[in-house]
Order: structure tokens, then C-alpha cells, then sequence
């Protein structure tokens, strides 16, 4: 995040609680209880497609053109059905069609049926079942509330409610187009469709069923234009009707365009596979609650928060010294406003580096002693960790050589770390997806003080543009010099309060190409490696960070 600039109010005492670690997820986890209504920041426009030249063109191309597939070899059983599907003909429109595709449809019970599109062989990405489990329960589909229908030649499928026959989801009328770098398929809803979720966005809270395109690219959103894509990652939407609500759920942690025009929904994904999960009851009974709870069976129920995290907490940027922390909780204790926990942003750091105090403004000895009294108080304290830690080779910086000892960061395809710039300047990344990754991380913790702590930037961000190949250059001017003298280390803390002005901080498969693909989703940045990791570099368990770029939170709260 790179704008926290919060008016420093008159500070205060109290409240319950007592846990020694709790990690705070601040941004982007790829399903969570969000998904049930997505994000809603900013106003009624949505996002136009950007015009990037020549590829603009190609995405004028008409999906509906090509042929799309045959169903062939069909084999039903009590709990559903496979098949394969065999291209019609080439398509081509952003790169090579896969020729053979398997289909496999599940009854998982009653109001949920699992529709899975996939390459035949099974080689392709996949979210992986280890971040999110997947459902295993079947029932037959004669017990069934809802149903799936399909038409073999050319191939498409509905969802609907067996006891009015009212379709939820039909494709037919329009092609499945499945390629190497890009999935497409549309449905017929309403032409006035009551759409929610799509998350993370700055669009209304109720999708406008006339113009939407909602973009699903977890981005370091340091403001919220309308209609931009965000932090985080929710291909779900809830679609409510008189006759009762259903949900649909495209489990795929690939870049997205997932269009809402006027009588259609159409997904355009640029990897992975259609992997979809209906929810829905049997008639206008079913209601917004019974399709949530339904949802939280496939994507699991939000975790439990400690009681003393639902309290007042007051956190910002900008804090000069231990003499402001201190000050801000004694002026909360004067005013009689109940502050539950005090955080600190990267001001505490020597040279913005993660792990760290700086000896000077935020010596240990004090910030022990500003927590011991928030405790003693029953109050909580927390400090701001960016996951990027500082390029610092041979300079006794034990953050960055003891991950270079474990192996742990994310390195490019020839070897060496992959660099990017945040704000000690070069850094570099944790890859959690290492098996190492958990004992360097819950280490370094260990070694530092031990308060809770606020995870920051984790998409991960950076500062510098794609290509970024040269990270020194674009990370002149960070970390700034301080512009304030130290504060006397003998200064007596909880007794006087004093005001002081706020500073503001902004500040591989042959052929694929992971960076710039061909397909162009509608991400607010030109790139999709543009202030971030790059969309070729492997993960130490062999994946792509263009498959999981969705999942890096998900794989951080692992650690």
C-alpha cells in the first residue's frame, strides 16, 4: 500500500486480550467471505478496455466466429457425467487451440453442482488443492435441486432449477473457446441482471448489468479510481431474481476479463482451466443466506479473529520518532477515547528494512517499553511488515543472508534473485511457495521483537516498472534520509503529549509468453509484471507466478 496518511487524533488507554503473534491479512487473499459481495469503493463507471496498439485489434476478433467443440464418448453414472471434447474447428483468435478437452460434471449435493473443463491429459495449471481444498461429497442427481443440461454438437451446457425448470446459466448461442493463453465462455442472465461480487473493485455494489467489464488482477492499488482492479482476487458473483439467488464460482487464480453486458456474462481468462461451481436451490425460496452458506462449504469459512482486533486501532504513517508513539497513546488516554491497539507503520525501521529498528528515532529498549505499557494496560500493539527485504549482500543485514543461506527468494530463470524496488530501494522477495520459506520467515519474526504484526505489500510490490532492468536506477531516492534530529533517548515517554505534523507516504512453456500475453486483460497497468514480481519467474515447487499470482497471499499466510 503506498498512500496511509490518517489525522493523528487525541490518543487512549484499555481493552482485553493477550496473544503473543497474530498476523493481520491486509490485502489480497483469493476467496475469502468478501467474495459473497465483492468490494465496493467508488462509483457507478466500470473499466473500458485499454488500447495497447496492434493487440487491440486482435481483441475485436468475435469469439462466436470460431466453432467451438463437440461433445463425443459421453458416459453418465448416478453422480454425473464425463466427456471428451473434441475442437470443431481451428479458432486461433490470441494463440493454439487445445484440440482435446475433458469435460467432468459432479453432483456435490443438492443446491451444488461441480462443472470442471479441462485439458484432456490433465497437465495444465490448476489452483492447487493444498491452498484450496476442494469439496468431495456427491449425491446422486436424481436428488438434486438443480441440474445440468447439455447440447453435444456444438457443445454447450445450462444450470437450472429442477422443480420450475428456470435456467440459472446457459451457454448456448455462443462458442467455448479454449486456447493456450486464453479460456472464453458466456452465459445468458437477465437483461436487467441483479449482479454482485466480482471483488476486489471500486465498481457500485450492484454490478451495472449495461457495461461492466470487472477485471480480476491482484494489483498494489495505492488509490481507487472507479472501475480499477484491486488487491484482491474474487471470481464469484451472487445474482439475485424474484424467484430466489444462486452463485457461481470460477475456481482459476489466472488474469481475467469477466465482462456484464446487456442479456450476457462472459469470462475471458488468460490461462489455467474452467473449473465452475453452481449454487442454488429449488425455488424462490432460496435466499441470499442459504447461497452464502452453501458458497462457504466450497470456499471454506473466514477465519476466527482474537477478540481485542474487532476494538479501535490507530495506525498511520509518518510517526518521527518514539517520542510521537508514545505521545499519540497518552493524548488517546487523556481524551478518554478507548484505544484498543497502536500500530506502527515502516517509520520504526533503520533504512525502511524489514526487521529492523532504527537505533536512533526507535531503539529497542524504548519500543519494549511503549509495549510493556500497552499491555500492562491491556492493549495490543502491532507493526507493519513488508514482505520485500532489502538487496543488502555483505553488510550484515541477517533479514537478507540468512534467506540467501535458506534459498528461499524468488530467483529469475538464469539463476540469480529477482530484484525489484519498495521502500529500503532494491529488495527482494520471499518465494512462498519454497519449502524453506516457513522456518526462515517464523524466524525472523522470533529474532525481532515480538508484537503482533501487520503484513503489508505482499502482491508482492514494487516500485519498478517492467521490465525493470535496472532496479538501482528506478530506486534512487529510497530509502529517504530522515529529516528530523533523533530524540533524546532519556526523554520520558507517558507523561506529556505534544502534536506534531503528519507526513504523507505515497509514493515456462515454449512458445507462452508469460509478460505480455496475447490476450490483454483490462489490468490498470500497461504491464502485468508492471510494479511487481515478473510473470515468468518459477516458483521452487514449479509453478508460474503468472498462474498464481492470486495465491501469493494465500501461500504468505501458509508460512
Amino acid at each position: 500500500m503506498h498512500i496511509r496518511s490518517l489525522i493523528e487524533p487525541p490518543p487512549i488507554p484499555s481493552s482485553p486480550g493477550t496473544l503473543d503473534l497474530v498476523v493481520f491479512a491486509m490485502k489480497s487473499a483469493f476467496i475469502t467471505a468478501l467474495s459473497l459481495v465483492g468490494t465496493t469503493l467508488g462509483s457507478a463507471s466500470s473499466f473500458a478496455d485499454n488500447d495497447f496498439g496492434s493487440l487491440a485489434a486482435r481483441q475485436n476478433t468475435n469469439p462466436d466466429s470460431c466453432k467451438g467443440y463437440v461433445a463425443k464418448n459421453i458416459k453418465t453414472n448416478s453422480n454425473g457425467l464425463t466427456a471428451n471434447l473434441a475442437l470443431a474447428a481451428t479458432c486461433g483468435i490470441y494463440g493454439p487451440d487445445i484440440p482435446a478437452l475433458k469435460l467432468q460434471v459432479t453432483y456435490q449435493d443438492q443446491s451444488r453442482i461441480h462443472v470442471k473443463i479441462g485439458d484432456s491429459p490433465g497437465k495444465r495449471y490448476e489452483v492447487p488443492e493444498e491452498v484450496f481444498p476442494r469439496p468431495t461429497s456427491k449425491v446422486t442427481a436424481s436428488s438434486a435441486d438443480i441440474e445440468f443440461k447439455y447440447v453435444a454438437n456444438p457443445f454447450s451446457f445450462s444450470i437450472s432449477r429442477k422443480k420450475t425448470g428456470e435456467v440459472l446459466f446457459d451457454t448456448k448461442g455462443s462458442t467455448l473457446v479454449f486456447e493456450e493463453q486464453y479460456l472464453r465462455l458466456k452465459t445468458a442472465v437477465p437483461n436487467n441482471a441483479n449482479i454482485y461480487g466480482l471483488g476486489e473493485h471500486t465498481n457500485t455494489f450492484r454490478l451495472d448489468p449495461s457495461n461492466t467489464t470487472r477485471t480480476i488482477w491482484n494489483r498494489d492499488a495505492y488509490g481507487v479510481a472507479p472501475g480499477t482492479n484491486l488487491y484482491g482476487a474474487h471470481p464469484v458473483y451472487f445474482e439475485h431474481r424474484s424467484t430466489g439467488t444462486h452463485a457461481v464460482l470460477l475456481l482459476n487464480s489466472n488474469g481475467m476479463d469477466i465482462k456484464l453486458r446487456p442479456g450476457s456474462l462472459e469470462y475471458n481468462t488468460i490461462g489455467g482451466i474452467l473449473d465452475f461451481y453452481f449454487i442454488g436451490g429449488s425455488d424462490g425460496k432460496t435466499g441470499p443466506a442459504d447461497v452464502a452458506r452453501g458458497y462457504a462449504k466450497v470456499a471454506g469459512l473466514p477465519a476466527s479473529v482474537p477478540y481485542w482486533s474487532l476494538g479501535f486501532h490507530q495506525c498511520r504513517y509518518g510517526y518521527r520518532d518514539f517520542v510521537d508513539v508514545a505521545n499519540v497513546i497518552t493524548n488517546y488516554s487523556a481524551a478518554g477515547i478507548p484505544l484498543e491497539t497502536m500500530w506502527t507503520d515502516i517509520d520504526y525501521m533503520y533504512a525502511r528494512q524489514v526487521f529492523t529498528n532504527d537505533p536512533e528515532y526507535f531503539p529497542t529498549s524504548k519500543m519494549q517499553d511503549i509495549v510493556k505499557y500497552l499491555h500492562g494496560h491491556d492493549q495490543q500493539y502491532i507493526v507493519m511488515v513488508d514482505p520485500a527485504v532489502a538487496y543488502q549482500p555483505n553488510k550484515g543485514y541477517k533479514a537478507f543472508d540468512r534467506g540467501v543461506a535458506d534459498n528461499v527468494f524468488l530467483k529469475e530463470s538464469n539463476g540469480s534473485l529477482h530484484k525489484g524496488v519498495v521502500w529500503p530501494g532494491v529488495t527482494v522477495y520471499p518465494d512462498w511457495f519454497h519449502p524453506n520459506v516457513s522456518s526462515y520467515w517464523n524466524g525472523e519474526i522470533k529474532e525481532f521483537f515480538d508484537p503482533k504484526t501487520g503484513i503489508d505489500m505482499n502482491e508482492p510490490a514494487s516500485f519498478c516498472n517492467y521490465p525493470c532492468d535496472n532496479p538501482d536506477e528506478q530506486a534512487v531516492g529510497n530509502p529517504p534520509p530522515r529529516t528530523t534530529s533523533p530524540p533524546n533517548i532519556n526523554t520520558p515517554i507517558f507523561v506529556n503529549t505534544t502534536k506534531r505534523s503528519i507526513d504523507v507516504r505515497q509514493s515456462s512453456v515454449s512458445g507462452i509468453n508469460y509478460n505480455e500475453p496475447p490476450y490483454k486483460i483490462g489490468n490498470v497497468l500497461p504491464y502485468l509484471g508492471d510494479r511487481t514480481a515478473h510473470m515468468d519467474l518459477k516458483h521452487a515447487n514449479g509453478l508460474m507466478e503468472y498462474d498464481t499470482r492470486k495465491l501469493d497471499y494465500s501461500y504468505f499466510m501458509r508460512a
